[in-house]
């Protein structure tokens, strides 16, 4: 497998998740006429929002790990790379979707709360771009594919 074209591949998946979502967020932001601040007990977005964003926060990382974490070091570096790239998508979205939530509660809310956690869960999804360093540091990698990787770079 090229690593080249792999790594391609993922930082491709990626910028596509991050930006569908941060144009959604400035087409939401622009069309919005105001921002409150006010805290409204009787608004279910305020309490569902941050709720969602924590699971889908911690959701990702615990499911990124556990199937990161039952790669075999025997199995093939396809097959590890294809696991990894699986488990990446599936952190992507576990990201994306309370980002989607709460850009959607801003837009019907008008509360800057929601904005806030959609926001920061798209800068934190940013942030989780792919590249090879990661992917060597996370996965349970030979030495043998350790250097081929290094050297495909």
């Amino acid at each position: 497998m090229d690593i080249k074209a792999f790594l391609r591949t993922n930082t491709t998946i990626h910028l596509a998740l991050v930006a569908g979502v941060t144009v959604f967020l400035i087409y939401s932001y622009l069309q919005s006429e105001e921002i409150n601040a006010e805290m409204d007990s009787s608004n279910p977005f305020l309490y569902l929002v941050p709720i969602f964003a924590i699971v889908g926060y911690f959701g990702s990382q615990f499911i990124f790990k556990k199937m990161i974490s039952s790669v075999n070091k025997d199995v093939s570096l396809e097959n590890k790379l294809k696991t990894y790239q699986t488990a990446s998508i599936i952190k992507y979205a576990l990201l994306e979707g309370p980002a989607f939530f709460a850009i959607v509660a801003y837009s019907l809310t008008g509360n800057a709360l929601p904005l806030v956690i959609a926001i920061c869960l798209v800068l934190y999804l940013a942030v989780q771009r792919p590249n090879l360093h990661k992917l060597m540091d996370t996965l349970p990698l030979t030495s043998d594919e350790k250097r081929k990787l290094q050297h495909n770079q």
